[in-house]
């Protein structure tokens, strides 16, 4: 199973500095064994966080590496945790709308 960091862009607060779309950004932890799964698990969460000020979907995965636990369940580990989401020159994946297919970013570590 690999560990994947999925992030929607924004947080649900409503302070007109820190929160919404260009506050800190929602994140999660992931195990999963696809980007699609992982994003999958965090979209439902996300579904039952609703909020107008930020979109109910995730916006960016990123592989942070491979778990060497013999657990095989996805699941969400940690989250959610609000952060600026950077990549941090990881490898990862974006989309624009919930639905459409996952876009490497090009980013290597």
């Amino acid at each position: 199973m690999n560990l994947y960091e999925v992030v929607r862009w924004g947080n649900e607060s409503d302070d007109p500095v820190t929160g919404g779309g260009n506050g800190p950004d929602t994140c999660f932890l992931v195990r999963a064994s696809s980007v699609d799964e992982a994003a999958a698990l965090v979209d439902r969460e996300l579904a039952r966080m609703p909020s107008e000020f930020v979109e109910p979907w995730a916006h960016v995965v990123s592989l942070l590496g491979t778990e060497l636990s013999t657990q095989s369940d996805a699941r969400i580990l940690r989250g959610p945790y609000i952060q600026h989401a950077y990549g941090y020159g990881w490898t990862g994946w974006s989309r624009n709308a919930p639905g459409e297919p996952w876009e490497d970013t090009g980013r290597r570590g």
